[in-house]
């Protein structure tokens, strides 16, 4: 009995804390950035051409036929998360791409992704610019 009033009066205490910070737990923890150096991100960018990539998807016609709207997933890796929340993410041939964090078209990759798709991820160790560098 004396345990459990114990356990309440420490909940208690830390809600209280809580309630006069100018700051909670939860404000904190939406402060951190939503993705991580190295974490494979997947971007899907809508395209329009007269002639679709062999890795397009969700191919239509235009109207009379002249181009092809379709969709291309790029399959990058988180390299630099900037201060502003801004990222630079890296694909496999080595182009840089910056994204808001806000952009719809970019998300986490899945687990599933990671496993099926892990050879289309950049890897870190094999950048040969990065072992250039003087």
């Amino acid at each position: 009995m004396t345990l459990l009033l114990l356990l309440t009066l420490l909940v208690m205490l830390l809600a209280a804390g809580a309630l006069l910070s100018d700051t909670s737990f939860w404000q904190h923890a939406s402060l951190k950035p939503a993705f991580r150096i190295g974490a494979p991100v997947v971007y899907r960018q809508q395209e329009v051409s007269t002639c679709p990539a062999a890795d397009a998807r969700d191919v239509h016609p235009a109207e009379r036929g002249e181009y092809y709207y379709y969709t291309v997933i790029n399959y990058l890796r988180v390299t630099e998360v900037m201060a502003d929340g801004r990222i630079i993410a890296v694909a496999r041939n080595n182009k840089r791409l910056c994204f808001r964090p806000n952009d719809s078209g970019l998300r986490k990759a899945r687990l599933t992704e990671r496993l099926i798709y892990r050879p289309r991820f950049p890897r870190f160790g094999n950048n040969p610019s990065a072992s250039r560098s003087s």
